[in-house]
């Protein structure tokens, strides 16, 4: 999905300030017309793929940005050790695949790209009515029949901590379809507090996943043809898909594939798109996506 004005603005307004204390006045010029170039030539671009130009335009002018490790083995381990309670609500809910989904949706919350702090009691309020998040039962209906009839599946993660939520859907559709091979695309380098192999590892995801895979960028996103020839290789043999979060909406959105997509809305541009309030969860399949 190419970005639109309002979401270039917001990137822009964050993006042109973004440089450490100590940076020098002609480093600080380089870098804001930089930014400028690089939102001037971004009309066919996605807003990952814009990220991702500023991100690298920065490592060059100033060098590295914020090393968010700690804080994504924090909340990776924070998650891991809410496993035993989020899966037995799983596995004792009356639809144990609507219950994964609705904790997927809520682990999204976890995001430094929307918000500057991500607070640990919040995101408990957000895990604890997971069951009650309103899931679009058509769309989820959908899933459940391609789930069951699939043969692979890939599926984009999106944060640190939330992959957790990631392995429990998982594991719960391997539940129901055990000749289902899953394939887990992270990102390829580290960015914010995305997850990657390193995340994955952490979690052990590769006890749920048949495959765990690096996109080869340090996208915010994944955007189809540009990720390494490997990650495209299993998304190119997958029957199903599902991507996490607004990024990824925003990289994959009308790429024609058979995605389903789960994120909450954490921003105004994703409230005011579908009309919801903030930090609603949002399941939605690519076949209805109208811009």
């Amino acid at each position: 999905m190419h970005i639109n004005e309002k979401c270039k603005t917001c990137l822009f307004r964050k993006s042109i300030n973004d440089y450490p204390p100590a940076a020098r006045p002609e480093q600080i010029t380089a870098y804001r017309r930089g930014v400028g170039s690089i939102m001037e030539r971004s009309e066919s671009l996605s807003a990952p793929q814009i990220a991702e130009m500023v991100d690298d335009l920065h490592l060059r002018v100033f060098g590295a940005k914020k090393d968010f490790s700690e804080i994504k083995r924090h909340f990776n381990e924070l998650m891991l050790s809410l496993v035993p309670h989020m899966r037995q609500q799983i596995f004792s809910a009356p639809d144990p695949l609507k219950q994964a989904v609705q904790y997927a949706m809520a682990g999204n919350y976890i995001d430094f790209a929307v918000l500057d702090h991500v607070d640990e009691m919040q995101l408990q309020e957000a895990l604890d009515p997971a069951a009650e998040t309103a899931v679009d039962e058509n769309v989820l209906g959908d899933f459940r029949t391609e789930a069951l009839e699939a043969r692979r599946l890939v599926y984009f993660t999106d944060n640190c901590g939330e992959i957790v939520t990631d392995r429990l859907l998982v594991e719960t559709l391997r539940n129901l379809n055990p000749a289902l091979s899953v394939t887990v695309i992270v990102r390829g380098r580290p960015v914010l507090n995305d997850a990657t192999i390193e995340d994955a590892r952490q979690v052990r995801m590769e006890e749920a996943a048949n495959r765990v895979l690096g996109n080869g960028t340090g996208m915010p996103g994944n955007v189809i043809g540009t990720i390494s020839p490997e990650a495209m290789e299993e998304i190119d043999r997958a029957d199903l898909l599902v991507a996490k979060g607004q990024g990824n909406f925003e990289g994959l959105s009308g790429c024609g594939l058979n995605l389903f997509y789960l994120f909450m809305c954490k921003c105004d541009l994703f409230t005011e798109r579908f009309r919801v309030p903030r930090f609603t969860g949002i399941m939605m399949r690519e076949a209805v996506v109208r811009m």
